[in-house]
């Protein structure tokens, strides 16, 4: 496996390249505000992870303390954040994207409503334990991958987020992703994992967009 690490535009990025070609894949934290605080230290680690097959581009924080702008609206693929993270993707064409971001306590209520996709128009996240929130990510960006591509947002809970357990919790699910090769492979190691939150986001995946694409 080659390794390497470099700066662009004042963001930090990991490529991990395995001897064995494979999958591109895509972890991406920090999309907005303060949010990198959080995300950082655990994609920071996981870039010290071993490949072993493919590649995969790893950036622990896209922006620092950029002003916050939700990734569901136009406006924020206008933004200089949002036009790094296009750029990422029409320059590496990942196979899988993973979207880790950090919620406050108070949001935890609204990012799972079930009436989420009424009120939001997007599904709502689900819960795999200790406040760890998995979900589709958004349909604006969605569109601009393919109808194979694996895509998926790891939402993580900032009150908690300097747990050891916490962390630990997230680096095993990304884990999984930067491992597999195969997408069944992938979702049959979540499902094992967390049998009854998986089959729930796919669930709502499926509803959402209606079975035209597979969960996520």
């Amino acid at each position: 496996m080659s390794f390497e690490e470099w700066e662009d535009y004042g963001m930090k990025l990991y490529r991990l390249i395995a001897l064995e070609k494979g999958p591109t894949k895509l972890f991406v934290g920090g999309l907005h505000g303060n949010e990198g605080l959080y995300t950082a230290p655990i994609l920071e680690r996981l870039a010290q992870e071993d490949i072993l097959v493919g590649e995969a581009i790893i950036v622990p924080c896209l922006v620092k303390n950029s002003k916050y702008i939700g990734v569901l609206s136009e406006e924020y693929y206008r933004s200089e954040a949002g036009m790094r993270l296009l750029q990422l993707i029409r320059e590496y064409k990942p196979s899988f994207y993973f979207e880790l971001h950090a919620y406050e306590k108070q949001s935890y209520s609204r990012l799972t409503d079930p009436e989420r996709v009424n009120k939001m128009g997007v599904p709502n996240f689900v819960d795999l334990g200790d406040g760890i929130l998995i979900g589709s990510i958004a349909p604006i960006l969605r569109r601009k991958l393919t109808e194979h591509d694996f895509c998926m947002t790891i939402e993580v809970p900032k009150w908690k987020s300097e747990s050891e357990a916490i962390k630990e919790k997230v680096l095993e699910f990304l884990r999984i992703g930067l491992m597999e090769s195969q997408r069944e492979e992938m979702m049959l190691e979540f499902r094992v994992g967390y049998p009854e939150q998986v089959k729930k986001a796919e669930a709502l995946f499926h509803q959402y967009y209606r079975k035209r694409l597979k969960p996520f």
